[in-house]
């Protein structure tokens, strides 16, 4: 069961599939310190094929903040299992509903299960 990533506006059939398929490209990076607030919320702009057009890290900024170094490796972990999915396994039908998406990244959830 994976609960790292929440994704709207999908049922949860097409939710858990998305889910699974990214889960199984995210490398989690060694020595990230879990206890952290370490979620990284990623937006997704995808077109009608299931291809990434566009993926924006929504809080960018706190990436080059001031020990924020391992908010920072965690997001460029996420954006590049998003990257290596693709294209993303989408409903055939419903574009308008998941055209944009927004990824929830927690490394704790994924180290503790």
């Amino acid at each position: 069961k994976v609960e790292n990533m929440k994704i709207s506006k999908l049922t949860l059939s097409e939710e858990d599939a998305l889910k699974n398929q990214i889960f199984k490209c995210w490398t989690i990076p060694i020595g990230i310190p879990y206890e952290d607030d370490l979620i990284v919320k990623i937006k997704l702009h995808l077109d009608p094929d299931g291809t990434v057009s566009d993926i924006e890290v929504l809080d960018h900024a706190r990436m080059n903040k001031p020990g924020q170094n391992s908010f920072k490796i965690l997001a460029e972990s996420a954006v590049r299992a998003v990257r290596n999915c693709q294209p993303l396994k989408v409903p055939r039908s419903g574009y308008d509903k998941w055209k944009v998406l927004q990824l929830n990244f927690d490394a704790r959830e994924m180290v503790q299960g």
